[in-house]
């Protein structure tokens, strides 16, 4: 009794996805009749009735003669994918290979290539082919392509001296090593075989009917009811499914060339060379062991039965990868040649030439993603492409960065003097990671790399010469489409651009660069992709790195003491320069700064910051907050059509402040206009599609001035028998006075709040929490935001208390004393004379709460400059009222004025000719604090604009300030 081996598989008929590795001995007997033959027998001896129609020999032949007819015959479990003489003879005639005019003309290398490319190591039938595995089984019309049986060995390819440097670019120092030639293969994945199933079009919104459906603008051809698609290649419904003792036959009707990848793809296409030589700057050769083993492996074997003369067995093979932030095993490729790592900025978003391309799954669970999606290229042909550099918006990047005139014959050499950071983001935005999200009637949702529409449309694609149809080209992973223009992105003409292209702004634009994702030296800002966005309108800052060079003023350095003199007498000062050849990009170390001189006391005497190595955790978060700052401090988002010029003040990103000065050609903040660093002089100005950006000569440093700081300075009272100005009225709140008067100062054990701190206006967060500080003393009640502080002068203060303002000093002090110092036998002028202790202290509470109304309505929400053009509406106060409603004050103005407007529905006016003190920057820091002497750096502030007033705000109607207003609600 004979035996045969034969697929498992097949006793299930399709409930597996596939047979791998489970052949059993059966009797022939026991054989079903529709089993057939093995596959080659089929194929030799082909049934019409079965489908298959023509001869083979030429396919058998290629099997004959790479020894594999033995397996196709007797063993393991197969699909294949073979056309019939006929087609072969298309093959042969067309040249489709240089040369190949007849089977004579194949190489071995390019027999197995013809062999396995058409051919799957497991048993398939055409509606498996979209099927997928997952946690819940199988899942249909998710799978666009199968690993082939090709090895990658198969693909060596030996290039003799300097050919590797000629194939990947002269200039391309990762090859210039290897003038002695190189064998490499272009990537150590297998190759894939691409099908296109009416499962997976339905399951993926892909169009197979109508004029220009997405099916035949990709192949070239209309879709047929029931057919299946090899790399656009037909497999009618008649042909489907033979069934074999070890596998599947989908006869197809054109040789299966395998195509290659992108990359390669890319590489054997005259009409694309420009964008392939391109490409070429992002390849790296990479010494693969495996290759090289398995590669000697069967050189050996083939020795031993064959002439191997001539044959080339290299002692080392390396494999073609493309810097990439996602390829093999969906990790970034970022090391080249030399094994230095690459940062993320000179990276491509996706690696062209990766033949198992997938994207992660999001979610655990689902399908594995090799086979589920190719990427996508649009790829412009040379003569977009020479149109784009030397005449379109690519002009400008030649003309800065090539060395030869700008001309088609140079455009080559000159693309390779452009960085290559520059380069990734030109061919990452022609690049995308969804085939089923890119095909033609999807071309509409395309965004590019602002995330807006990137506008392709079907007439951007180029058509075939023999206007057969759309010059659309299919690799063994990706699609490409030749376009007629070229897809730009939007970081060539957004306001970053110019840092981008710049040769003297390189920590401007690593900083604009930086990718939060993933990256311990992220900034967590992301502004690469804000300042894309072409709907808004920027006014971007862009510092030299000559600006870096005249240092970055720590505020944390300059904490004061209770006495206002700096806890530290030496201030600090960063350096950042460039420093590509370290992890994180950057160089960076300390001076010590004399904020007198404006200059670093000492040269020779500098700290290096490690960020790099083991005190990344300690070093890395005092120099983001640095650099955020910075970056927020440049950006100010204008309105529609609006230039800087016509104000004076402008709101920065984080809701800080610039002084422009167009005329003097100057922009500064808080420091800067405080004489503690030098103004920035504006050197250059770029008109942008979003908006225009400035090249300035020094770093913008926000105010290092708190509230507090200003109000102190500005007017405080040395009259002991006068009453307070407004800083002292605001600096009054005592915790015991407060707590006397029934306000208590101890934590409640519910909510861990102390209500006396509702109450302060100013307060040093150490004193709750010793791992915060701030510069001196913070506005309690500010949260990281904008505002403007109304400070009353002396003459406003003297109108309010006229109006029954209560004083610390007059009215709520001597009633205190009274009752807490044994000062009951004061005769009849004792304040507290005619009250019982209770009654007294109703009093004062009433007071201060009175004391508190009018400080804190002078306190409002938005910052609002006296300028040219004011900032109007109601904006609410810090005062809410006994209805628990926030008092608003309402601001108009202009021409230098702010005019106001309170409860009282009087105007009071600031003034930038009358007023001493206008339009003055604050800044309330929070720092993170090593002790109680030294703080780290800022983890949160607020900004704020102070301004004198002659007049007091009124927060009821009739202008009284008197405690009486709050004596009922003081009641417990």
């Amino acid at each position: 009794m004979r035996k045969l081996i034969f697929c498992f598989s097949f006793v299930c008929m399709g409930l597996l996805s596939s047979c791998v590795d489970k052949n059993e001995l059966v009797d022939e007997e026991s054989v079903p009749g529709w089993l057939g033959s093995s596959i080659y027998g089929e194929l030799k001896n082909p049934d019409a009735s079965k489908g298959l129609t023509g001869s083979f020999n030429t396919y058998l032949r290629l099997v004959d003669d790479l020894g594999y007819a033995e397996t196709l015959s007797r063993t393991g479990s197969k699909t294949v994918f073979p056309a019939n003489d006929e087609a072969f003879a298309r093959f042969f005639a067309n040249e489709t290979w240089p040369g190949v005019k007849r089977y004579e003309d194949l190489s071995d290398a390019q027999k197995k290539m013809l062999l396995y490319s058409s051919m799957l190591d497991n048993a398939l039938l055409i509606g498996m082919l979209s099927n997928t595995s997952s946690s819940d089984g199988v899942v249909q019309g998710r799978a666009l392509k199968h690993l082939t049986s090709a090895s990658v060995i198969d693909t060596v390819t030996y290039y003799p001296a300097m050919s590797a440097m000629s194939a990947y670019g002269e200039n391309n120092t990762n090859w210039s090593r290897f003038n002695a030639g190189v064998s490499v293969v272009t990537d150590a994945t297998r190759p894939m075989l691409v099908h296109f199933t009416r499962e997976y079009m339905l399951n993926n919104g892909i169009t197979t009917a109508g004029e220009d459906n997405d099916f035949s603008i990709i192949t070239g051809g209309n879709y047929e009811e029931g057919d299946a698609y090899i790399f656009g290649n037909r497999i009618p419904k008649s042909a489907q499914d033979i069934t074999c003792q070890n596998g599947y036959i989908h006869q197809v009707d054109n040789v299966v060339v395998p195509p290659g990848n992108m990359a390669q793809v890319l590489k054997k296409t005259s009409d694309l060379s420009i964008f392939s030589h391109i490409l070429d700057r992002f390849a790296v050769p990479v010494y693969n062991s495996k290759v090289t083993n398995d590669y000697h492996d069967w050189y050996r074997a083939q020795s031993e039965v064959t002439d191997m003369t001539g044959v080339n067995n290299p002692d080392s093979i390396f494999e073609v990868r493309y810097l990439s932030r996602v390829s093999q095993d969906n990790l970034p490729f970022d090391i080249d040649a030399n094994k230095v790592q690459v940062i993320a900025e000179n990276l491509l978003n996706l690696d062209p030439g990766w033949n198992e391309f997938y994207i992660a799954p999001t979610q655990s669970g689902q399908p594995e993603t090799y086979l589920t999606d190719l990427q996508v290229m649009f790829v412009p042909d040379n003569a977009a492409l020479i149109n784009y550099f030397i005449k379109e918006e690519g002009k400008s990047i030649i003309e800065t960065f090539g060395r030869k005139p700008n001309t088609a014959e140079n455009l080559e050499s000159n693309l390779d003097d452009i960085p290559t950071n520059i380069l990734a983001k030109f061919v990452s935005n022609m690049l995308k990671s969804s085939f089923a999200a890119s095909v033609p009637s999807k071309f509409d949702n395309i965004m590019d790399d602002a995330k807006d529409l990137m506008g392709v449309t079907k007439d951007a694609i180029k058509k075939k010469e023999d206007g057969s149809g759309y010059d659309i080209k299919i690799a063994n992973n990706g699609v490409i489409y030749t376009t007629k223009t070229v897809f730009g992105p939007k970081a060539y003409v957004a306001v970053s651009a110019p840092a981008l292209f710049s040769k003297d702004m390189h920590v401007i634009n690593w900083m604009i660069q930086n990718v939060t994702y993933n990256n311990v030296y992220g900034l967590n800002l992301d502004f690469y992709a804000y300042l894309l966005t072409m709907a808004s309108n920027y006014a971007l800052f862009l510092p030299r790195d000559k600006a870096f060079d005249a240092y970055y003023l720590d505020p944390a350095s300059l904490i004061k003491k209770a006495n206002g003199d700096y806890v530290n007498e030496n201030a600090l000062v960063y350096h950042y320069y460039y420093n590509p050849s370290s992890k994180s990009g950057l160089g960076i170390s300390t001076f010590k700064y004399d904020i007198a001189k404006q200059a670093i006391k000492n040269p020779n005497d500098s700290t290096i910051i490690d960020v790099d190595g083991a005190n990344n955790a300690k070093n890395w978060p005092i120099c983001k907050a640095h650099l955020q700052d910075l970056m927020q401090y440049c950006t100010v988002v204008l309105k529609e059509g609006e230039t800087l010029g016509k104000n004076n003040y402008y709101k920065t990103k984080h809701g800080g402040a610039v002084l422009v000065d167009m005329n003097n050609k100057t922009v500064a903040s808080g420091a800067q206009i405080d004489g503690l660093q030098p103004v920035s002089k504006i050197e250059d100005e770029y008109v942008q599609r979003n908006g225009r950006s400035y090249a300035i000569d020094h770093l913008i440093q926000g105010p290092v001035q708190s509230v507090y700081g200003v109000l102190k300075n500005f007017e405080s009272s040395t009259d002991e028998n006068t009453k307070e100005t407004f800083f002292e009225l605001c600096e009054g709140f005592d915790d015991d006075v407060m707590d006397w008067a029934g306000i208590s100062k101890d934590k409640n054990p519910t909510t861990q709040i102390y209500e006396v701190d509702q109450y302060k206006i100013f307060y040093n967060p150490i004193q709750r929490n010793n791992k915060k500080g701030c510069m001196d003393n913070n506005v309690k009640f500010f949260s990281n935001y904008n505002y403007t502080v109304f400070a009353p002068n002396k003459a406003a203060m003297d109108k309010a208390y006229a109006n029954g303002l209560p004083s610390w000093k007059k009215d709520v002090m001597p009633l205190f004393h009274h009752f807490t110092q044994d000062d009951h036998d004061c005769g009849n002028d004792c304040p507290g004379k005619a009250l019982t202790e209770d009654e007294a202290k109703i009093e004062v509470r009433a007071k201060i709460e009175a004391i508190s109304a009018f400080a804190r309505y002078h306190f409002m929400n938005v910052s609002v400059f006296a300028d040219n053009e004011v900032e109007s509406g109601n904006f609410v106060t810090f005062y809410v009222n006994n209805d628990n409603i926030s008092q608003e004050l309402n601001i108009s103005g202009g021409n230098g004025k702010i005019v106001i407007t309170d409860a009282t529905g009087m105007s009071k006016e600031v003034s930038v000719s009358d007023s001493r003190l206008v339009n003055m920057m604050a800044r309330d820091y929070e720092f993170v604090m090593e002790n109680a002497q030294k703080a780290l750096y800022s983890n949160s502030s607020s900004f704020a604009v102070v301004h004198e007033i002659s007049e007091p705000l009124g927060y009821n109607k009739n202008g009284n300030y008197g405690w009486e207003n709050f004596k009922v609600s003081n009641k417990k």
